[in-house]
Formats: C-alpha cells, structure tokens, sequence
C-alpha cells in the first residue's frame, strides 16, 4: 500500500537558503497551467525509457498535488456542499439516515448569525458600565503611566476574577484530554486527580450559587459576605492545584519531553491555573486602591470614593459571574430535556454522510467535499478559507471566503491592506461575487451579481455608504458589474503560487 505524505512550508524570499546548488536540476519543472502535460524538452539527458518514464510520472503528480488544486474555482467547495446536500435529501430523508431536520440546521440563517455577533459582541468585553467607560477615558490621559498601569491590572485581575469558574472548567476538560494521550498508569493517576478537582470545583459552584440566591443586587454586608466565601474557597482548589495537580503535571511534562502534543497540553493547563491564581479578590482590591491612590494626585478623590469604586467593581464583577451561570445553565437545562437536539454542522454533516452504513453514493460524494477541503488547504495557508451554507429569504445560499490579511500586491502606498473575497450561491438569485479591498481605513467594494440585479444592487451604495461610515471607515470606490464566471483561486490571487511549495514524499 502506498500512503502519500503531504508536506508543505512556507518560503520567505528574505530567507537565504542553505546548500542551494549552483544550478537547479533541469528536470524540476512545473507547469502550473497545464499540470498533465511534461514535454520531453523538460527532462533532458534521461539514457533509459523507463528513467525518463518515472520523472514524467513524478512531476505529473507533483503537478497535481501541489499545483492544480489552485487551479479550482473559487465555489468549488460551496458545489461540492451543495451536491451533497441535494444528493442526501435526494436519497436519505425517506430512510432517516440524514433527516430532512438534521440538514435544515446545517445552514446558518440570518437571524442566526445576527444573534451570534451580537452575543459575541456582548460577551466580547466585560469591561461595561459607567466604571469601567470612566476608565477607558483615564487610560487616554497622557504623561500618566502609573494610572495606566493600574487600570490595566483592574482589567486582568477583573477579567480573571469574573471568569475564575472558566478557567477551573477548563483545567478539568484539558486535564481529562491529557489523560487520553498518557500510558495508563499515568492516565489512572492524572484521572483520578481530575475527578478530585472536578468535585471541588461543582461544591463550589453550588456553594455560590446557593450564597446568592440568584441575586444580581446585594446590600453591603451581603456583598462583604460573598467576597469572603470566595477567598475561603478559592484556598481551598489552590492549595489542592498546588500540591496535587501541579506536581503531577511537572512528573508528565518531565517523561514526555520528545512529544509536542503532551508538552502543548500541559502547558495550557498550567496556563489557566495561572489566570485562576490570579482571580484572588486580594489582587483586583490591592489594584482599585493602587488606582485610588493615583487619582488623589490628580484630583478631590476622597477614601469613600475609593470605597465606593471597590463597591462597584465587585458588584459588576458578581453580576457578571451571575449571568455566566444563568447562561450556562439553561444551556444545560436545554440539553437535559432534549429541547436542543443534535449538533448539525459542517463537520457533523460529513462525520454522518462518511459513515460505513449509509449509501456508497452519499459517502463517494461527502468523500470528494472532504479531499477537496484538504486538498485546496494546503496551498491557500496563507489565506483564511471559509466555506459558510446559510439560508437567506427561505432559500439555501452556499458561499465561500477568502481572507488575505496581508495582501502586498495591492496595498499601494497604504500602509496595510487587508482582502476580503467572498462567493455567494443561491439556486433562486443566483451566483455573486464580492471583492473587498481594505487599504487603512478605505474601502474599495466591487460586486458581481446577475444581470437582472445589478441596477438595484448599484442604488445600494448609499445604504452601503452609511454601514461603512459608521464603523470608522470610508467607501473609497463603489463598482457592481455583471458576474460572468467563478474565478479561479489563481485569477483571483496571483501572487498565491510563489507563496507557498510543497512536495509529495511516497512511503
């Protein structure tokens, strides 16, 4: 049996090569526009048929690993989704293989995708609230940097304190994943510590919870109280991670030092047992106060205002943990009772079309999309790629997205330029293409969309106008013409082929 092994690495042209020969073997040609094709003039001096033969044959496949992957269109994924969409509501809805259900929630629907930014921007700071704007105006004062030093270690001790029971979570999650890669009496012993710690860190989570009551208002004493449980059980795990967990990970780390994965893991545990260590309510007051004494300097500040700052910073920091929790649980709440069914994902759809029980034609199909995603990964690393399925105005859209986020071909006498390429397919309007340049802060946008569309997407250009203005921007040209044919991936970005090379190693 023969295995291909794909290795790719990426060329720097400021990189000086080491043992370059003088002059390049002849033979190492490629044609990156007709990759089938070797003329005979490309392997010279070949003595015997058979010599020749086999360099034919080895830069024809180096052509087509390497090279003709870029050669595809740029909505090639987006068909080979679409094909396997089709082909399982075709032959599976009727059998349950893949319910008409599971491939409805496979696509994205607009609202979906507004809820998920808008919850993603909620959650992307905690730092909200009057507080925490008044210092966002502190950190702009010039010639003050202990005052800036100090808001920043609010910020970190904040962020960690109001996200302490993350950070105890995923400690347990990474540590169980570790276990999976040890041998089994390291597994056993690394196991048997989790399970420890994941009890302690439940007592605890209930412990506060059942302190609160669920309340996001306290009053002082409340308040004080709630504190103080904290630093008590906070001991209580940090003085389990130190003389338990920690000593156990320093013995892994130790006999597994040849193997990335294990040492990569260890080091992420480690890592939020350090942003735990740092959640101690200790060092988010001791960093108010710092911040209170800076401000006398600089204003009336009196010590019940530095007071009244701890008071409110513990106060959002509780809240925040509260909604955490809330949220958290009628997640789970939602999983128990079976109101959130299956996961229906990208991922899901081919682990579930690759399954040995179902039909080969669905499998041959969900085969082809999975080598083509692997294939055309490979030499786009460079880019970013997305391929997004989602339903807009009840109809199935597949698109796909090319992210350059250094694209120095076109960035002129900006400083930086970022390109944003995206296919849009939809059975009922047809197929898009958007082009988004991105040079500082202008933005060049260029639509290609079906003929019938193009007047109205044209009168767009204010509304578009007015999106991008309001997000700091300025539209520096505005073009909408009529699409004609996918691109390439080449076409599209022609500078991709001397990125990036690879070779085919055969086992």
């Amino acid at each position: 049996m023969v295995d291909i092994l794909k290795i790719t690495s990426p060329i720097s042209i400021k990189s000086k090569v080491q043992n370059l020969p003088s002059k390049l073997p002849t033979d190492a040609v490629f044609d990156i526009h007709n990759p089938d094709q070797i003329s005979k003039e490309q392997v010279p001096g070949a003595k015997r048929a058979d010599e020749e033969s086999g360099k034919q044959s080895l830069l024809k496949n180096l052509n087509k690993e390497i090279f003709e992957p870029l050669l595809h269109s740029t909505k090639a994924q987006a068909d080979g989704v679409r094909k396997l969409v089709l082909m399982a509501r075709l032959f599976e809805t009727s059998s349950g293989f893949l319910p008409e259900s599971f491939l409805d929630k496979v696509f994205v629907k607009p609202q979906e995708m507004l809820s998920e930014l808008l919850n993603r921007e909620k959650g992307a700071t905690i730092f909200s609230g009057e507080f925490f704007d008044s210092l966002r105006m502190l950190a702009k004062l010039e010639g003050q940097p202990k005052l800036k030093e100090a808001i920043v270690a609010i910020l970190k001790f904040f962020d960690s304190y109001v996200n302490q029971q993350n950070s105890l979570s995923a400690i347990v999650k990474q540590g169980q994943n570790l276990s999976l890669r040890l041998p089994k009496a390291e597994a056993q012993l690394l196991q048997q510590q989790i399970e420890n710690l994941d009890a302690m860190v439940k007592l605890n989570g209930l412990t506060k919870r059942n302190a609160s009551n669920g309340r996001t208002v306290m009053t002082g004493p409340e308040l004080e109280s709630m504190i103080k449980l904290d630093k008590e059980k906070q001991g209580e795990i940090k003085s389990y991670l130190k003389n338990e967990i920690i000593p156990v990970l320093g013995r892994i780390a130790k006999r597994h030092q040849g193997s990335d994965k294990i040492y990569n893991q260890v080091m992420s545990i480690v890592h939020n047992i350090v942003r735990y260590d740092k959640a101690d309510p200790r060092l988010l007051e001791e960093a108010v106060f710092q911040l209170g004494d800076d401000l006398k300097l600089l204003t009336q500040l009196s010590d019940d205002d530095i007071i009244e700052m701890r008071k409110l910073v513990f106060e959002h920091a509780l809240r925040e943990q509260e909604m955490g929790e809330k949220q958290g649980g009628e997640k789970r709440t939602l999983e128990k009772y079976g109101t959130e069914s299956e996961k229906a994902d990208m991922a899901s759809l081919l682990s579930k079309a690759l399954d040995q029980s179902g039909p080969s034609k669905i499998g041959g199909v969900a085969q082809n999309v999975l080598i083509n995603l692997i294939q055309s990964e490979s030499p786009i690393v460079p880019l970013m790629h997305f391929l997004i399925p989602f339903r807009y105005m009840d109809e199935n859209t597949y698109g796909e997205f090319f992210v350059d986020k250094d694209c120095k071909e076109r960035k002129g006498d900006a400083k930086s330029a970022k390109n944003i390429f995206f296919t849009i397919q939809s059975d009922k309007y047809g197929n898009f293409e958007v082009d988004i340049l991105v040079k500082d802060k202008k933005i060049d946008l260029d639509i290609r969309c079906p003929d019938l569309l193009v007047n109205p997407v044209k009168e767009t250009r204010t509304k578009w106008k007015e999106i991008i203005e309001e997000q700091g921007f300025r539209l520096a040209d505005y073009h909408v013409d009529v699409y004609q044919e996918s691109q390439t991936i080449l076409q599209r970005f022609p500078k991709l082929a001397m990125r990036k090379v690879g070779i085919d190693v055969k086992v």
